[in-house]
């Protein structure tokens, strides 16, 4: 990560929630990416597979939305990312 990648030093770490699994995370913001690597650590995705994000207890829009590739989400204490992954046919 570069230091531009939402790193706020001092800024303390909130309680997100990935498959039902705790994590602190410490930035502002939170990208496709990173939720994906927390949902499935070391498990890249195969040609043909597609991970679908979806998260509650945010921001924006009644707090619940879908993060995209490349898209970013702030992050808000106690939210919910349930990431799903499928085969494409």
């Amino acid at each position: 990560m570069s230091p531009d990648d939402n790193n706020h030093p001092g800024k303390p770490a909130v309680t997100i929630f990935v498959n039902t699994r705790e994590f602190q995370w410490d930035k502002k913001e939170i990208s496709y990416e990173q939720v994906y690597s927390l949902a499935f650590p070391n498990q890249p995705l195969n040609d043909g597979d597609v991970a679908r994000i979806e998260y509650s207890r945010g921001h924006y829009g009644g707090g619940a939305g879908s993060l995209q590739f490349g898209g970013t989400v702030k992050v808000k204490v106690n939210m919910v990312f349930d990431v799903y992954v499928t085969v494409r046919s």
